[in-house]
């Protein structure tokens, strides 16, 4: 999910509050990461921070959901890297109305290219990520992107598919999976709040061997008057590998259990896992991935008073110890 980084407050009359979120950077000799990035979308990311930071971790889960069955093996996918050229930037900017007149910049972590004043740009990541944004519109208080200008989400959706489509940006197997509004709201104290700034994003995601590829996202975003402006996409190309042995759900509950949940600073009554299945998870877009592994795919609820104070998704590596022998050798 795309989530909106809060820079400031600024206090106007000292009564009204506008919240400030931030623009993606100058792409002409840094390569900035989405929001989505940033912001940790990437789950298997918190198990990596200590305790300290997330605060207390839980480690009595209760199993509300049947575990499914599982194959005694599956099918490993090799990630294949792109090569990009020169031109494949420039045929990128173009798709987005940039040209090859514009400023081209091209270093080791991949290509952009960007209007001259540097608002405007595209990338090719040469992990496979790539990205475009309009930093006048998106993430920005204009006049044109306001709720009164968006069209419906059926509308969106409909703007969006025939973009990528007629500029060949939509992947085979890539699926409609929902869509979302970004806003940036004007807190009016003892009063409602006003939206300012409004898109609506569309998302894609897909499956592979029949399961969901985790981390696999597509995203557009559609602006006032049905204009796109933004982008970005962590679409690998794939290609059957070899077929490892996996864990059994039984299994990887029991490592999850030992792992722990975090609940922050709540004191759960219950921690429930509702739902469990097997599925690929690719890696960060500005990370580099060399096989796409599968996960076991806990989601549940954290429980206090009575109450869901807290939702989770978490990801425990699917293959056998053996499997990660062999993979690795």
């Amino acid at each position: 999910m795309k989530i909106n980084t809060i820079l400031g407050i600024s206090v106007i009359a000292g009564i009204v509050i506008l919240v400030v979120i931030s623009s993606m950077g100058n792409p002409i000799g840094a390569f900035p990461l989405t929001g989505a990035e940033k912001n940790g979308s990437d789950h298997l990311e918190l198990q990596n921070i200590t305790n300290g930071d997330l605060g207390s971790l839980s480690h009595s889960l209760i199993l509300d959901d049947t575990l499914p069955g599982a194959p005694e093996k599956i099918l490993i996918y090799k990630t294949v890297s792109p090569q990009y050229t020169r031109q494949d930037i420039i045929s990128l900017g173009e798709k987005f109305g940039l040209n090859g007149t514009d400023r081209i910049k091209e270093v080791k972590e991949g290509s952009s290219i960007a209007s001259e004043d540097g608002t405007i740009y595209a990338i090719l990541h040469d992990s496979g990520f790539v990205e475009y944004h309009n930093t006048n519109r998106a993430h920005t208080v204009n006049s044109l992107d306001i709720p009164e200008n968006l069209p419906s989400d059926d509308e969106a959706v409909q703007i969006a598919t025939s973009f990528l489509k007629e500029r060949n940006l939509l992947p085979e197997g890539a699926e409609f999976r929902k869509t979302e509004h970004g806003r940036i709201y004007q807190l009016v104290r003892n009063g409602e709040d006003i939206v300012t700034w409004e898109d609506i994003n569309v998302w894609f995601g897909r499956t592979l061997n029949d399961y969901p590829v985790e981390g696999s996202q597509l995203m557009i975003a559609v602006g006032g008057n049905g204009d796109i402006i933004e982008y970005f996409t962590n679409w690998r190309t794939y290609e059957p590998y070899q077929e490892l042995a996996v864990k059994t759900p039984e299994q990887a509950f029991g490592e999850l259990k030992t792992r722990g949940i975090a609940v922050g600073m709540n004191s759960p009554d219950t921690v429930s896992v509702r739902e469990t299945y097997l599925a690929y998870r690719t890696k960060a877009g500005a990370e580099t991935e060399y096989y796409l592994e599968p996960v076991w795919v806990f989601k549940g609820e954290v429980i206090s008073d009575g109450k869901s104070v807290q939702s989770f998704i978490e990801f425990i590596p699917a293959l056998t110890d053996e499997s990660v022998k062999s993979l690795k050798s």
